[in-house]
């Protein structure tokens, strides 16, 4: 596959079979994880913490429930939770490093995708439980870091056949 086709077949993937990839395939993961651009170069502000825990899974999907009031299952089933946390700059998360996060979880899901598993970027559930402490201190991550955002990356039934890319899908203007 290159990476053309890796681009216009990757999806999110809202059903897993149960099965984690295998500690290779985990790893080859992490290594595109660690070749994303980090702004700044700010790449020891930078974490990831990968979660197979389903204690911790349940209750990430636990308190979203309590959030939006009804029950809900935003981790899909997926057998692994990789957060992305940052070590804030200033006392709020800024732009630059809530991008260079989602760049970290974009390189994951290109690699998955490029070895037929699935995966789907997780923001809310995150964002929900950081104002959990006890959800919180089940990351253990490192003082003074904060969990952006995370991808749920396992084994699906799904394919992942090229899709069409409608031209200008995104409004577009050319300028000179």
């Amino acid at each position: 596959m290159n990476i053309f086709d890796i681009l216009y077949s990757r999806k999110s993937v809202r059903s897993y079979t149960g099965k984690s990839p295998s500690e290779e395939q985990l790893q080859e993961i992490l290594k595109a994880a660690w070749a994303s651009p980090v702004a700044r170069a700010r790449f020891s502000d930078m974490h990831l913490t990968v979660i197979k825990d389903q204690r911790i899974l349940h209750a990430i999907e636990e308190n979203m429930s309590r959030v939006v009031g009804e029950e809900v299952h935003p981790l899909y089933g997926a057998p692994v939770l990789i957060l992305v946390s940052v070590r804030p700059a200033q006392k709020e998360v800024a732009n630059n490093e809530y991008s260079s996060a989602a760049m970290i979880v974009h390189n994951m899901a290109l690699a998955a995708t490029a070895m037929g598993l699935g995966s789907c970027d997780i923001w809310g559930s995150i964002q929900a439980a950081n104002g959990q402490a006890d959800i919180v201190d089940m990351y253990k991550i490192p003082k003074d870091f904060v969990a952006c955002c995370g991808i749920v990356i396992g084994e699906t039934d799904e394919t992942f056949p090229m899709r069409d890319i409608p031209k200008e899908k995104i409004s577009t203007d050319y300028i000179g």
